[in-house]
């Protein structure tokens, strides 16, 4: 059977580290700073994720640019020239247009190459929603599944990733377009943390809402303790903006009420991190059934 190589963008939340033991390539969206373009990965360069917090608490939001057909080109054509497949396992199309530049990429490249394949697969997420879904892939392809079989199964159960987050700032989401001016300014006001996730077209909706700090992170866990399996392998991740003490409270609290192996915890990666803004935290988890 062969195998193939996996794809995905730096959105995934997929570190160096974790790239590197499950083999799987990372293309990164790009930051605009101050300082000038930024990709949001580098293979070789530990993420500073307290530097680039401090940066958006001073400055606010940044833009950040999706990768675009030429650049998937650039990265997919090597593969396919050697003989190779690929699996790309995209960000939601209902929040980019990353996903239909990638497409449009493997159509032309599989007319260029027949008998190349490249699997694009719409996860309907971002961040660890995305980059789970490669982590799982690299599994299926060490037990020599193939790239149909790690794909359908990708497509089979995209439905069932769990993505719930909270934020710190209100005023933060309303300079990213998501909230208005007067709500970000009550919301401030009144301490209240807003609650979100990702919906079944892979955009970004309110589910709730609490006062106060803490009772957001508890808040999280319910979710957890909702919609969660009653035992599971599957993989547990909480992405932040520059928290680690919140993001260690939640997964302890995750654990009081699951019996799960793990929490993979890291920093929010700075395309999404530049949306999201300090202090955000996100859980991300399977459910038994479709996540609504």
């Amino acid at each position: 059977m062969d195998s193939f190589e996996i794809m995905t963008d730096s959105s995934s939340n997929i570190t160096p580290d974790l790239a590197h033991e499950a083999q799987i390539d990372i293309i990164p969206l790009t930051c605009m700073t101050a300082q000038g373009e930024m990709p949001c990965y580098d293979e070789n360069k530990a993420f500073d994720g307290h530097a680039f917090y401090n940066a958006l608490r001073q400055s606010g939001p940044i833009k950040t640019s999706m990768v675009n057909m030429a650049q998937f080109m650039h990265a997919f054509e090597p593969v396919v020239k050697a003989g190779k497949d690929i699996l790309y396992v995209a960000m939601s199309s209902g929040i980019s247009g990353t996903c239909a530049a990638a497409r449009q990429a493997a159509g032309e490249l599989m007319k260029e190459y027949p008998g190349r394949i490249i699997r694009v697969v719409d996860t309907l997420a971002a961040s660890f929603g995305e980059g789970i879904f490669a982590l799982k892939a690299s599994v299926q392809r060490s037990a020599r599944l193939s790239l149909d079989a790690a794909t359908e199964w990708a497509e089979n159960n995209k439905r069932r990733m769990c993505q719930f987050f909270t934020v710190d700032d209100l005023m933060f989401l309303h300079k990213g377009g998501r909230i208005s001016s007067l709500t970000a300014r009550i919301g401030s006001l009144a301490n209240i943390k807003p609650l979100l996730m990702g919906d079944s077209e892979g955009k970004i909706v309110s589910c709730g809402k609490v006062i106060g700090r803490k009772k957001s992170l508890l808040a999280l866990a319910d979710l957890f303790d909702k919609h969660a399996e009653a035992d599971s392998d599957e993989i547990v991740a909480i992405a932040h903006g520059d928290c680690e003490e919140d993001a260690q409270f939640l997964a302890a609290q995750l654990k009081r009420k699951r019996n799960i192996k793990d929490v993979l915890i890291r920093c929010y990666e700075p395309g999404t991190g530049s949306h999201v803004g300090p202090g955000a935290v996100a859980l991300f988890f399977f459910s038994p059934t479709p996540c609504k």
